[in-house]
């Protein structure tokens, strides 16, 4: 099983918005000509592998993502709109949202805000089991292949609510903000110039079918790493010993240093020990390597190994026909007749606010 994608070690990433979102001051919620309220085959589809003028904006890394993704979306009918366009009168889930004060002047903020409020978990489950005067308040679709088209609509303001939903290789959760789209929109305005004439610019038709697209958030996933020591006969007389492990991950492609860390085991008797390294790059190959096989001890086989990571959130979940468990890699070794013994301690450091703050560690 191979991760293709190289890993992400930094903070959550924003990422621009593969498109403007309908809905916004670009797309006005008015026009000359009135609302057609009887139309039934209005549509939005939702796009997250092009951008408007149908390039990848630079973003191809998480597009990959995205077109080999299933998102399930959904969407929800939050208001009414009369002829005009400008007018909305609210449904009973969502009457907390204010929609009166709607305009060509409306900001993004202000969009959001409002987005914000009518996608609260109770107003979203009010409206899954409602409609109005017979009329559907919610569907659900899921973006395939980048695509996903909400078709037999009517004139309304819409709710965009996409589900936080985790790339194939579990190596990046990806989260969207939920948005409010005006549908019909139009790209029709008015306004003054410099001497005070009237000015209208973009076209009075009102768009009945509109594209729009996500707004994500990408987080990047971390999972965990358990080393095993098993030993073949333990010599009593000599008393504990610690076994030392190095832990590097590497990017294959430069070769920069992706991870890096040390743990020991501390054996008083003959049993097995198990460590715990957190929060590695989930989609890196670790090589663990014994830097210290312990006094009087030798390994049993390899060295040094390499294990692939996979998330925390990975564990339990089928991956191409396999069921994901916790990477962990097991060492043997033996006493090899010397009468050397001794344990010592692992130093660890942790950077704190740009100062080096010394841990305790186990004993070795």
């Amino acid at each position: 099983m191979k991760i293709s994608r190289k890993a992400k070690t930094g903070c959550a990433l924003v990422l621009a918005a593969l498109m403007a979102l309908t809905g916004l001051s670009m797309q006005q919620t008015y026009a000359a000509k009135a609302v057609d309220l009887e139309k039934k085959d209005c549509s939005i589809k939702i796009s997250v592998s092009i951008g408007r003028n149908g390039d990848k904006n630079g973003n191809d890394e998480y597009l990959e993502d995205f077109n080999a993704m299933s998102i399930p979306v959904d969407l929800y009918r939050v208001a009414s709109v009369d002829v005009t366009g400008q007018n909305y009168e609210t449904y009973a889930p969502f009457k907390s949202v204010d929609l009166s004060g709607i305009n060509s002047e409306t900001k993004a903020s202000e969009w959001l805000d409002m987005a914000a409020e009518a996608a609260k978990t109770e107003n979203l489950e009010a409206a899954k089991g409602a409609s109005s005067g017979g009329e559907q308040l919610y569907w659900n679709e899921t973006i395939q292949s980048g695509e996903a088209t909400f078709t037999e609509l009517t004139p309304g303001m819409y709710l965009v609510v996409p589900e936080t939903t985790f790339n194939l290789d579990y190596t990046v959760k990806y989260s969207f903000t939920p948005y409010l789209t005006a549908l019909p929109s139009s790209t029709y305005t008015t306004g003054y110039d410099e001497n005070g004439n009237p000015t209208q610019t973009g076209s009075d038709e009102w768009i009945y079918n509109t594209e729009i697209g996500l707004k994500p958030e990408a987080e990047p996933l971390f999972g965990r790493l358990e080393i095993t020591k098993e030993l073949e006969n333990f010599n009593e007389t000599l008393g504990r010993t610690t076994f030392t492990f190095l832990v590097e991950g590497r990017d294959p492609a430069t070769d920069e240093l992706l991870y890096s860390d040390v743990i020991s085991t501390t054996h008083e008797e003959l049993a097995s020990e198990t460590v715990t390294l957190e929060h590695i790059p989930a989609g890196i190959t670790v090589t663990v390597t014994e830097i210290y096989t312990g006094a009087s001890y030798e390994v049993v086989g390899d060295v040094a190994k390499d294990v692939l990571i996979w998330s925390d959130e990975a564990v339990g979940k089928e991956v191409d026909g396999v069921t994901i468990e916790t990477p962990a890699v097991t060492f043997q070794n033996r006493y090899n007749g010397g009468n050397r013994g001794g344990y010592g301690v692992n130093n660890q450091f942790e950077r704190e606010n740009g100062v080096w703050e010394w841990k305790s560690g186990p004993e070795f």
